[in-house]
């Protein structure tokens, strides 16, 4: 009986879930190599101009004493711009607030990223929106702009009126690969994501009902190994039930493993969540607008000035410094003096200052990947210093050599690595290598994908002859 309880649940579940699940795994293949359509960081620098710092101003309406740890300084339409936080701007040029961009401003914006990233045509049509199928972030990015170009793609640039930032573009080819990779997989239709709590609770309960259908998949099928017949293969004149049978019991793993780590990105139920041994306050430092005018001088004193096209704040350990982005996605440190790579030494001191946790933790120079700093889909630069605190949870802190940026990984963002990264991404040392990767992954995704599509298949099938049944019961009363 309770048998074939679960087979009827098993079977009954299996026909809205086998083929969700059949859609993410089919989709799946598409991610490996595209995901939802953003803008890189090379296509943002390509849309900027060199900032032009000859005769900033420092006499701006900002008090001396004032925390600028988080400006930015940008060209905007022709003027070096400073901003501070989400809501202060200001023009170097001629230290006078800078409002919202006007309609023309953002034309202006968007037709210097296209020229940038040699995306012909002209703007046909530019309006202001409150989202769409692209713009993720639209309700964080008011008054959010989209401009329809007429080039052969089709491009759609989006603009951040407020800050005059690029923070999206698509062109149709990618919005065409989304619709068959990243929307089905992660249920991304605007209609579904714009209202967060019902997309959150939509993918985090359908992950975790497909667990629950490839779990009793398993159990029957393991059960159901050795037929009445006393044969291991008991459909061998039912081929589409033996290559469901076959798949869904052995690669059945695989179908949990991944059904669980997708649901695990989710992070539903607090699940990541964890006291942090190092709070980011710690390691963090600030400065004032009076701090940093020299580094600002220096800045624009700089030998390589001229493809310098940002400007960040990155106080370290007490000391002023702007981060400098060159036109070719390289990084530079400026302090007061010129510019100022961290070194060893100062960082050292720096953490000996700090005391507590970090003044404990173990230093070293990394020159190759380890489990938690590593490339694999993203560059990564060496060398770069690792603290390992000495916590219950062995948190690593990597300062950037050259920027003194840290990352913290600490237990949350271990476990996520390894339940998230490793177990979905298949994100493992041995496998990083290309393309043994794809290879394996190719090979494994296909698998499950068998199985997934035979069981929906299945289901249907045997709901219709379910339904054929009752419709005769019925007919012979």
């Amino acid at each position: 009986m309770v048998m074939k309880t679960l087979i009827v649940i098993h079977r009954y579940v299996g026909v809205v879930l086998g083929v969700i699940m059949t859609v993410w795994c089919v989709s799946g293949f598409v991610m490996m190599y595209q995901g939802f359509p953003e803008t890189s960081q090379q296509e943002r620098l390509a849309g900027l101009a060199t900032v032009d710092l000859a005769g900033w101003r420092a006499d701006l309406p900002v008090a001396a004493d004032t925390s600028v740890g988080g400006l930015q300084i940008k060209m905007l339409n022709g003027q070096p711009v400073m901003r501070l936080g989400r809501d202060e701007a200001y023009s170097l040029s001629t230290a006078q607030p800078v409002d919202v961009l006007d309609e023309t401003g953002v034309r202006a914006v968007a037709q210097a990223f296209a020229s940038g990233n040699g995306i012909a045509g002209e703007i046909a049509k530019l309006e202001r929106i409150e989202n769409d199928q692209w713009a993720v972030s639209g309700a964080r990015q008011q008054p959010l702009y989209r401009a329809e170009f007429n080039d052969a793609g089709n491009t759609l640039v989006y603009v951040n009126g407020a800050s005059g930032e690029v923070v999206q573009d698509a062109n149709s080819g990618e919005r065409i690969i989304a619709w068959f990779g990243a929307i089905p997989h992660w249920f991304y239709p605007a209609l579904l994501r714009t209202n967060q709590p019902l997309w959150f609770g939509t993918v985090v309960w359908l992950s975790a009902i497909g667990c629950f259908l490839v779990v009793t998949g398993m159990v029957i099928g393991f059960i159901r190994l050795r037929g009445k017949s006393g044969k291991w293969w008991p459909y061998r004149n039912r081929p589409m039930w033996m290559w469901h049978h076959v798949f869904g019991t052995f690669a059945g793993v695989l179908v949990l493993t991944w059904t669980f780590s997708g649901l695990l990105t989710m992070a539903p139920w607090g699940l990541f969540e964890s006291e942090p041994a190092l709070e980011r306050k710690e390691i963090a430092s600030s400065m004032t607008w009076a701090e940093v005018q020299p580094v600002i001088a220096a800045a624009a004193a700089d030998a390589d000035s001229a493809n310098i096209v940002s400007l960040r704040g990155a106080p370290f350990m007490g000391q002023p410094y702007l981060i400098a982005r060159m036109r070719d996605g390289s990084q530079a440190r400026i302090g007061a003096n010129g510019r100022a790579p961290l070194m060893q030494a100062e960082l050292e001191a720096g953490l000996q200052a700090r005391g507590g946790v970090v003044a404990a933790g173990k230093l070293d120079v990394l020159t190759a990947e380890d489990d938690y700093y590593y490339g694999h889909k993203r560059e990564v630069e060496f060398p770069v210093y690792r603290l390992v605190l000495n916590d219950a949870d062995q948190t690593h802190v990597y300062f950037n050599a050259t920027t003194g940026d840290a990352r913290v990984v600490d237990a949350t963002a271990k476990r996520y690595r390894w339940l998230e990264s490793g177990l979905h991404s298949l994100d493992f040392s041995f496998l990083r290598a290309r393309p043994l990767w794809d290879i394996v992954t190719l090979i494994l995704m296909l698998a499950v994908t068998v199985a997934c599509a035979t069981g929906a298949w299945m289901s249907f099938t045997r709901i219709g002859q379910d339904y054929t049944r009752v419709r005769e019961f019925f007919r012979r009363k």
